[in-house]
């Protein structure tokens, strides 16, 4: 498979508002069982599940099974640094200033 595609493959992966917020919920390393994150999410189990199998496609997630339990945890930390860049990208950006100047006059 091509880099190009390797790319296109993690940036879908996590253009997805939920599967940032499961990343951010795995953060700092614990595994976690997919009905554990059930509790903190207002998604149903299979929804969850879904996006969880998204991002161990792209290689994002790790997971393994105990028990009838499959429990998740981020592969690789880097990913973090990833989002911390984007993020400084969209805060450079004169639209993104725009914004908060409009939501600081309200």
């Amino acid at each position: 498979m091509k880099l190009e595609n390797l790319r296109l493959d993690l940036l879908r992966a996590l253009s997805d508002e939920t599967r940032l917020k499961l990343l951010e919920f795995l953060r700092h390393g614990n595994e976690i069982c997919v009905c554990d994150i059930e509790k903190m999410f207002d998604k149903s189990q299979s929804t969850l599940s879904r996006h969880l199998k998204t991002l161990t496609e792209a290689d994002i997630l790790e997971s393994r099974r105990e028990g009838n339990k499959k429990l998740f945890k981020v592969k690789d930390t880097q990913i973090f640094k990833l989002l911390a860049i984007l993020d400084n990208l969209i805060k450079r950006n004169e639209k993104f200033k725009k914004i908060v100047e409009l939501q600081q006059k309200i």
